[in-house]
């Protein structure tokens, strides 16, 4: 099952709207909580992932936006751009989350190996 972002803010457009600005906000106070955080590092790295999460979130949210680009014209639409910082934050997004998904499938083989065969969803040997 895929995530469809049209069902996230469905119903009526005033509502659909004050929700995802809303939605916004609120993930733009994450990014200020982040400046309470004691270590420089996990600062650092925290408000890199949550810009690279907020970057993601504005690409699916931009679908008119991107639509409307012109494949002929010479410079980018002003309606969307996406700056260098939120193109390193959503490129560092990708690889962190490349790299969990590849330790989770390392976590279950090494479980499957402890627990044995029987379990998530493996078929039993002969």
């Amino acid at each position: 099952m895929h995530f469809d972002e049209s069902s996230m803010f469905a119903g009526k457009k005033l509502e659909a709207k004050i929700l995802k600005e809303e939605f916004r906000l609120h993930f733009k106070n994450i990014s200020r909580i982040m400046d309470c955080v004691g270590c420089s590092n996990c600062r650092l790295w925290g408000k890199l992932q949550t810009q690279g999460l907020g970057t993601a979130l504005k690409i699916l949210f931009s679908e008119k936006e991107i639509r409307s680009l012109s494949d002929r014209s010479p410079s980018p639409s002003p309606a969307f751009q996406l700056s260098r910082q939120e193109i390193v934050a959503l490129l560092n997004g990708f690889g962190r989350l490349s790299t969990s998904i590849h330790q989770l499938h390392s976590f279950r083989s090494l479980l499957k190996v402890k627990r044995g065969p029987h379990q998530y969803g493996a078929s039993p040997t002969p």
